[in-house]
């Protein structure tokens, strides 16, 4: 077993900060040479406390240092409900000699020995490391001792993670429990964080000043030097002070290299970068999410410094309403994130640094508009489609944002994402016949019309995160193209509906999904039917199937020629609205189909488990298949303002339509919930209630605690799976 030779550490700290000493206090100082006296080079972690007059610990640590030790270090005490009002750091750099195993002397063959000459082999090896020297001034933020041995274990688990090179890990931990902090501030920061920054870059040859003047805020000495570690700027030496209020904080940098920096660009950007970063953990309390945004803000500010306008960008987003809407942003969804601010991060800046937009209600006509001007502008298809889809992005962000920074309800919400999806049909469909008809010409039938269908939530305009677009398309009838009759009509449609699915760019089980399936014949008919051929497939000899009907209570146009449009409803209502008895045993047992082999055995699927969602909207539609052959007013395709109607009808209890609608809109907004973090329209299983998860889920459902969405999700779920044993449609 190998020993190590330490060098005189006291010697090596004077050397490497000559001027420390005198900038300490006698406290912090007694603690530094504490640490040094009992040096070992090993990787482990050492603490110290010495308990203060006045109800406060100076704690030193000394442990394995690497880019994101003192963000680690001091998220643990602040996780451990203790505010840092002091602190000193430093990085302190030895070299260990560690001595090498003897070498063996070769065997001597018999006979003359060759000349060589005689190789001298090291007996030592020489290794750089590098410590963190850290001593804290810290109070309880609660009145409480801390526990000391609690906190020795974690630090001595951190060390062990440094020396295996797993630091990440432990920057993870941290962030979560930090968050977990961040949620039980009482308080919303509303103010604007009055900073002011300063660097230097003469008085140390080694090392960039920078110091901060400010408020402080909760955890900023863990978020900031989180946020510095992103940027992979290193901290060697930092010195915080607290006084009334308000810190004085200075921190020696280097960058990746270790190396100085010296240019005015770089250390304007430092400058501009640290107010963005004060400014943003100022407002963290008020994110859904503290830890998820963190990561985001992180991930972003990393983003920037690779753009060339970076600099100008940051001034602008230092705004803090701006820098509110940020926050509210980044907490609350992984899916908008990765989906816009990454892959689309063009969209984010346009709509964030416009205020008086975010709180605009665009109309489809404003919208449309919009994009006919922008595509008259292209100079070719392929650009048409560009420009096209860069407004149908920035608009959907644009109400996704304005859904979760509270300017909309989820009501709202849904209305304003179905608006903006008639606009996108419409006008990608148009964009589609003119691209089709440069090939073949315009289809004829005196002339040849056609009609767009929406059906299941854009039907009833309950669109929201991850809602598909489902669509029927329908032409008036037979006939050839125009004079060069190179096609017929349903070619024609066939090919400008898969012009179509071209057009509209989505990311699968994303935003925008076009979803065909409730087509004549499904997946297995033409992408587009003739009117003749769609009142036959629904007709009394046609082949529709049963559970079709429920489906279509939910069909309005949306896009198309108006009359066209009005026959394809008349053949709706006489198959919806027919005489004919439902078939509520037939229903019941798709249904029951639908749940056994959907939902994964032992998971709890909020929309199609017994008592999922769509048990609420099966049952309003056969409410209204029963009551709408006889009333007009019956027949609405929103699944609210269906369960409204016939309440005011008299065909509800008002008890009933009062629970209908509190479970439907619990349920839906679940599903919005599960969607806007996972960015999967699909997954839609509710997480275990004792998982991290699930908490996560109630907090950003707006639920005191996860054990208070855990029982409100067996009421509303119950009250729906029973709904047809108790009260079935009459």
């Amino acid at each position: 077993m190998t020993t190590e030779i330490a060098p005189s550490v006291l010697d090596e700290f004077q050397e490497q900060w000559p001027d420390a000493r005198s900038d300490l206090d006698p406290p912090t100082a007694s603690l530094i040479d504490a640490l040094l006296e009992r040096w070992d080079s090993g990787g482990g972690a050492h603490l110290l406390v010495e308990p203060n007059d006045e109800g406060s610990w100076t704690v030193g640590v000394r442990i394995p240092d690497r880019l994101g030790t003192l963000s680690v270090v001091s998220g643990l005490f602040t996780n451990s409900g203790l505010d840092i009002f002091r602190a000193d750091t430093f990085t302190l750099v030895t070299e260990v000699e560690t001595p090498l195993p003897v070498r063996m002397r070769r065997r001597r063959e018999p006979g003359p020995q060759p000349t060589v000459p005689r190789r001298r082999f090291p007996t030592v090896a020489k290794s750089r490391r590098e410590h963190a020297l850290i001593v804290f001034r810290l109070r309880s933020a609660d009145g409480r001792s801390p526990d000391w041995k609690k906190i020795r274990g974690e630090l001595g688990t951190f060390a062990d993670q440094v020396s295996e090179g797993d630091i990440e890990t432990a920057r993870a931990g941290v962030i979560d429990r930090f968050a977990h902090k961040m949620r039980r501030e009482s308080h919303r920061n509303e103010i604007r964080a009055e900073t002011e920054i300063s660097t230097d870059s003469t008085s140390y040859p080694r090392h960039t000043l920078l110091t901060i003047r400010s408020v402080d805020t909760v955890g900023f000495l863990f978020a900031f030097t989180n946020a510095l570690t992103s940027l992979r700027v290193n901290v060697r030496r930092a010195r915080v002070r607290t006084v009334e209020g308000r810190v004085e904080d200075t921190f020696w940098l280097t960058d990746s290299s270790l190396g100085k920096i010296k240019s005015e660009r770089r250390l304007r950007q430092a400058r501009v970068a640290a107010a963005l970063i004060k400014q943003f953990t100022h407002l963290l309390p008020n994110a859904p999410d503290p830890a998820q945004a963190l990561r985001q803000f992180n991930s972003l500010t990393a983003q920037l410094l690779a753009r060339p306008d970076w600099i100008s960008e940051l001034h602008d987003l230092e705004s803090p309403g701006v820098l509110e809407t940020l926050a509210e942003l980044m907490g609350f969804s992984r899916f908008l994130w990765e989906d816009f601010l990454r892959m689309q991060h063009e969209n984010l800046f346009p709509v964030l640094l416009d205020p008086e937009g975010l709180n605009q209600v665009r109309a489809r006509n404003e919208l449309s508009e919009e994009m006919k001007r922008a595509a008259s502008r292209a100079a070719s298809p392929e650009e048409r489609v560009r420009v096209f889809n860069e407004i149908k992005d920035r608009e959907m962000f644009r109400v996704d944002l304005r859904y979760i920074t509270g300017r909309t309800d989820f009501s709202e919400f849904g209305q304003e994402v179905t608006t903006l999806a008639e606009a996108v049909v419409e006008r990608a469909f148009e964009m589609s016949i003119v691209n089709v008809a440069e090939r073949h010409g315009l289809p004829t039938e005196a002339p040849c019309t056609w009609a767009i269908m929406a059906l299941g939530k854009f039907g009833g305009r309950d669109m929201g995160f991850g809602s598909d677009i489902e669509l029927a398309f329908v032409y008036e009838g037979e006939g050839r193209a125009d004079e060069r009759g190179t096609v017929n009509n349903s070619t024609f449609f066939e090919e400008a509906v898969r012009e179509f699915l071209k057009t509209v760019e989505t990311r699968e089980h994303g935003v925008f999904e076009i979803d065909l399936r409730l087509r004549p014949y499904g997946s297995k008919g033409p992408m587009a039917s003739s009117l003749a051929a769609f009142a036959d497939y629904y007709g009394p000899s046609g082949d529709v199937r049963p559970f079709e009907r429920l489906a279509l209570v939910r069909m309005r146009p949306v896009a198309g020629d108006c009359e066209l449009a009005r026959r394809v409803i008349s053949v709706q209502e006489a198959f919806v609205y027919s005489a004919e008895p439902l078939d509520v045993d037939n229903m019941l047992h798709l249904r029951r189909r639908q749940a056994d082999e959907l939902v994964e055995p032992g998971k709890l699927n909020a929309k199609l488990s017994p008592g999922g969602v769509v048990d609420i909207e099966y049952y309003v539609q056969a409410w209204q298949i029963s009551r709408g052959r006889e009333d007009r007013d019956a027949r609405m395709t929103g699944t609210v303002e269906a369960v409204e109607s016939l309440c005011s009808r008299g065909y509800l209890p008002e008890d009933l339509s009062h629970r209908l609608r509190e479970s439907y809109q619990f349920l839906r907004q679940l599903i919005e919930a599960l969607r806007a973090v996972r960015g999967h329209s699909k997954d839609l299983d509710v997480p275990p209630p004792d998982s991290k998860e699930f908490d996560h889920l109630a907090h950003r459902l707006g639920m005191r605690s996860p054990a208070r969405l855990d029982a409100m999700l067996g009421e509303q779920m119950d009250f729906a799976r029973d709904l047809w044993k108790e009260r079935p449609p009459s």
